[in-house]
């Protein structure tokens, strides 16, 4: 089968972005891949990464990092599809080494969530560590791997945005002017490799601020989630004159329903919920059940994440009412985020809006009956 056949001729014949010591491994794994044979798509994209390491970094071109993260992650990605995560979590860690600066003595075997970004990065490189990082953050728990390990890496990569793009006078510049160039290098990779958007260029930097939270709150710790929840939605929405997108705008919806959740817990009692705890999340869930509510009358088709963050918003307005004693609104907006989950095909949304109409007015309602964790 041809490499036009997967979209790649352009990519193979047109612009070699890859050294060509790597291109036939590089494209025989990614082609094995495609056609579900994990096992040859392992094979053939091992020898490109461990050939691609011993290249000097001149030989990837322009946005060399870019391009050499790219082959770890289509070969981490194989790991994972044929069961092998820890080997897939290893390749993430020498993915991130790759990017980060080893000029201090004894650095290369230091914590890798430990060391700051080389300093010669694009944008496009540093938002690729991010990715990574926040990757690793995700396996770590998937691998039932300590809570500190998966901290660990969330925290590296919120640090990142803070320390090695939004503080660097260089990269606030770039991202001002909208690089076309490393967009368009970033553009290519993703497309001829079929990486998910994770890991495009204009991956949404909020996401390891909302990971974080959300890892804090599901650990007990609101004073830690809160801020971190509050920065995504800053980062999501800025402040006028910046143009904020649809798309944008319900993700920070989907994350004032988080804040809507973190205040009921911090509120409860064992018993109830403070009433001033209820009418401040309810402030919260309206305002993001507003915003996608509006979001999705702008679509002309359905936008998955506009339409998610619509039924969470819907649930977490009827988790309030029932809270607040109103368990006729309460079971209407349960339905209607039942409704919702099955028209997108949401199956989490689904089972906690079934399970909350099964106990919706018993006596005395418990939180944990309600809440999804």
């Amino acid at each position: 089968m041809s490499l036009a056949a997967f979209g790649l001729g352009r990519v193979w014949h047109d612009m070699p972005m890859w050294p060509r010591e790597v291109r036939r491994d590089l494209f025989s794994g990614f082609q094995a891949t495609r056609r579900g044979d994990n096992t040859m798509g392992v094979l053939n994209l091992s020898r490109a990464w461990e050939t691609a390491k011993s290249l000097p970094v001149e030989k990837f071109g322009e946005y060399p990092f870019l391009k050499l993260s790219g082959i770890a992650i289509a070969l981490a990605g194989a790991y994972d599809a044929s069961g092998n995560t820890e080997l897939a979590y290893e390749i993430y860690q020498e993915a991130l080494s790759q990017l980060q600066d080893f000029t201090t003595p004894g650095a290369e075997s230091s914590d890798a969530s430990s060391r700051s970004l080389r300093g010669d990065l694009s944008t496009a490189e540093r938002v690729r560590a991010v990715a990574i990082s926040a990757k690793l953050g995700e396996l770590a728990r998937k691998l039932h791997k300590p809570p500190m390990e998966e901290e660990k890496w969330l925290a590296y990569s919120v640090e990142t945005v803070l320390r090695d793009i939004m503080g660097v006078e260089s990269v606030k510049n770039e991202v001002t002017a909208k690089d076309r160039d490393s967009d368009e290098i970033a553009k290519d990779v993703t497309e001829a490799m079929k990486l998910p958007p994770l890991w495009a260029l204009r991956h949404d930097l909020a996401a390891p601020f909302e990971a974080l939270g959300s890892f804090y709150a599901r650990n007990g710790n609101p004073k830690f989630a809160m801020p971190l929840y509050f920065q995504a939605i800053s980062l999501l929405m800025p402040p006028s004159p910046q143009v904020t997108s649809r798309r944008d705008k319900c993700r920070a919806a989907h994350i004032m329903g988080q804040i809507s959740e973190l205040i009921i817990r911090a509120g409860s009692d064992g018993a109830g919920v403070d009433h001033q705890a209820l009418v401040e999340a309810e402030t919260w869930a309206k305002t993001g059940l507003g915003i996608t509510t509006e979001a999705r009358r702008s679509f002309k088709e359905r936008e998955g994440i506009c339409e998610v963050a619509y039924a969470f918003m819907l649930y977490n307005l009827a988790l309030i009412r029932e809270l607040s004693g109103d368990q006729s609104k309460a079971r209407e907006l349960f339905v209607e985020s039942l409704d919702q989950s099955k028209a997108i095909g949401f199956r989490e949304g689904i089972k906690n809006a079934e399970k909350a109409i099964r106990v919706v007015g018993q006596e005395p309602v418990t939180i944990s009956s309600l809440l999804p964790y």
